[in-house]
């Protein structure tokens, strides 16, 4: 039996039009590709071992200071909240940039390994705002948690909170809370916010789960 052939190549989004990934007008654009990426790991190895000072790599927007994004890339490289699957060959062509919407957000099949809920959240945001309300900063600024004001769970898992630049920190907190429930920045009491339907940057209703990854859901299933 003959061995199957080797897969294409893949031509990534990055190599055909590269000037984007280093335009600061276009940095929104950018992480939308590279969150969909399945090379994300190893280009956030490559920014490692490289140490670029600008630019989007692996989702991370790195603003003049390398050592500001290396937790991130860290988070991201050392495969926590990354797909599983090997990326195909990269090739450098300039083929036409695919018009379909990026491909639904994966759960990995095995298990991922034990680590702090920050760290899961550092992988999960790419250093970025997970709200993208107007204004937004793009920025990780702050971390809010999806309990009531009072609650003082202890030992929170990656679904449990959520990361905000400054500007949408300040909206998400004097949304009304009906609305914040709505959205899924706000859990009732007693409800597992794992289980429960949440806004990611605006565009895609999602679950966090425990892990630090993302299980993107239809609007049929949303039950929020």
């Amino acid at each position: 039996m003959s061995a199957s052939p080797p897969p294409p190549p893949m031509v990534l989004a990055c190599r055909e039009d590269p000037e984007r990934w280093f335009d600061r007008r276009h940095r929104r654009e950018a992480l939308t590709q590279c969150l969909a990426c399945p090379a994300r790991r190893q280009c956030a190895r490559e920014a490692l071992k490289w140490r670029p000072a600008w630019g989007m790599w692996a989702g991370v927007w790195i603003d003049g200071r390398h050592h500001d994004a290396a937790p991130y890339l860290n988070a991201i490289a050392n495969d926590v909240a990354a797909p599983v699957e090997s990326p195909a060959p990269i090739s450098g062509g300039t083929g036409d940039r695919p018009s379909s919407p990026p491909p639904p957000l994966r759960r990995p099949s095995t298990a991922r390994p034990s680590t702090s809920a920050r760290t899961m959240l550092l992988a999960r945001s790419s250093g970025h705002c997970e709200i993208f309300a107007g204004g937004c900063r793009y920025t990780f600024d702050r971390v809010l948690t999806r309990g009531a004001a009072d609650d003082t769970t202890e030992n929170r898992c990656a679904a449990d909170i959520f990361a905000c630049c400054g500007t949408c920190a300040d909206i998400v907190i004097r949304l009304e809370p009906q609305l914040a429930t709505r959205s899924g920045y706000l859990v009732a009491s007693g409800r597992d916010a794992a289980s429960v339907p949440f806004l990611w940057r605006g565009s895609r209703w999602v679950l966090l789960d425990r892990d630090g990854w993302l299980t993107e859901i239809g609007d049929a299933a949303r039950s929020a």
